[in-house]
């Protein structure tokens, strides 16, 4: 464990001690017993305090922490520390903790700058011991927050001064606050131009696993689906029925670009998505996310693959929380011409965008395949769902 050393103080305490030294030997030379046992008390305690504070806290460990813990805006959890102390023990010091301020600690003396919060708490450990400190967290806005700066400080018992030693090593904890969740009062209906699994009244697409029940033949009918006991029992030709049905997977593509000269767009946006997460894990719906902040790898931007369930809900919220809106970000236009590239959309696709009148050429194209929904209800509150045949857009 590095510590980086500061001493204060150590001047005053070594001029003391001369001082104490000259007057010992002048009480020597006089024979002034009584005052050279006091001037060498004073030297004593002098030598001893220079040896404490000069080894202090040299044998000081942080023991690993929890990697990470995670929040809903408003709610606690506790950040538990724990050091392990070598020979010298550390007597009424103080503990400064420095991090981010994603969550704010539920302490009275705070200091706030700077995206930073700044808190100290009292600190004491004895000899070969280990000792907990506890303070409870409350997750603030979201984002993620870690632990930028830990400074341990031992004041001098004899006169002023000090010893600071700030942690050199980073501290690997984080701190993760989900976004605000609005649950979603829409609908995200199945697509009915491709094949899958999702009951539909009106499909171009059949189960065949799934008959529910027979008609009247017709010449157009394919001789397999005949039903040959419903026929005999009917003396005439039965055509089987299947359950209609459509693939309902949803690709949410999320434009990170702020609006101009509007606070807060960034944020309401990233909320909305959480809102369509929250309702396609609750509705079992196949989902993917797609957002042009730039990464880098084999995309340049953030693509989570499609799934679904509990699994692809935390690592939904998870990306959620760690993105930010000082990301580099790549225009919009240009995502949404590398996944028109593609060779396959997913069934439905959700924009999630300001100014939706910049995207309806994408739009035109893209519902002759698939479902589309342009959603910029976030700017305004969500008044009303506008469907139609062809489209299926939202408006505040």
């Amino acid at each position: 464990m590095n510590w980086d050393r500061h001493e204060e103080g150590f001047k005053s305490l070594h001029m003391m001690m001369g001082v104490a030294l000259v007057f010992l030997l002048f009480a020597l030379i006089y024979f002034q017993i009584v005052l050279a046992a006091c001037f060498a008390s004073i030297l004593l305690i002098g030598i001893v305090q220079n040896m404490y504070y000069k080894n202090v806290g040299k044998d000081l460990k942080l023991l690993p922490v929890k990697n990470k813990a995670r929040f809903l805006i408003g709610t606690e959890t506790d950040l538990v520390m724990e050091f392990e102390n070598g020979r010298l023990p550390i007597w009424n010091g103080k503990l400064t903790l420095s991090i981010e301020d994603s969550v704010m600690p539920a302490l009275d003396d705070l200091q706030h700058f700077s995206g930073i919060f700044d808190f100290t708490v009292p600190f004491s450990v004895g000899s070969y011991e280990k000792v907990r400190i506890i303070i409870p967290l409350e997750g603030r806005k979201r984002g993620l927050s870690r632990i930028t700066r830990v400074i341990v400080e031992v004041p001098h018992i004899f006169g002023e001064g000090s010893v600071l030693m700030e942690l050199e090593d980073s501290v690997n904890q984080e701190n993760l606050v989900y976004p605000n969740i609005v649950p979603f009062t829409g609908e995200l209906n199945p697509s009915p131009f491709k094949p899958g699994e999702v009951p539909q009244r009106q499909s171009l697409f059949h189960d065949v696993f799934q008959p529910v029940g027979t008609r009247d033949y017709v010449p157009s009918d394919r001789f397999d689906q005949i039903h040959w006991t419903a026929s005999a029992r009917m003396q005439k030709l039965q055509t089987k029925e299947y359950l209609p049905v459509t693939e309902q997977s949803v690709m949410f593509i999320l434009n990170a670009i702020e609006k101009s000269r509007t606070d807060g767009d960034f944020e309401r946006k990233v909320e909305r998505l959480a809102s369509y997460v929250d309702y396609c894990t609750r509705h079992v719906i196949p989902y993917e996310i797609i957002i042009n902040i730039r990464t880098y790898g084999t995309q340049p931007f953030i693509h989570q693959a499609t799934g679904v369930g509990k699994v692809q809900h935390q690592k939904s919220l998870e990306l959620l929380a760690q993105i930010s809106e000082r990301n580099a970000k790549i225009p919009f236009e240009n995502i949404l011409q590398s996944i028109e590239s593609k060779a396959q959309l997913a069934p439905t696709i959700v924009l999630i965008t300001h100014e939706p009148e910049r995207f309806h050429a994408f739009h035109g194209k893209w519902s002759k395949r698939c479902e589309v929904i342009i959603d910029s209800s976030y700017e305004r509150g969500e008044e009303q769902w506008i469907n139609d045949k062809s489209t299926t857009s939202v408006s505040g």
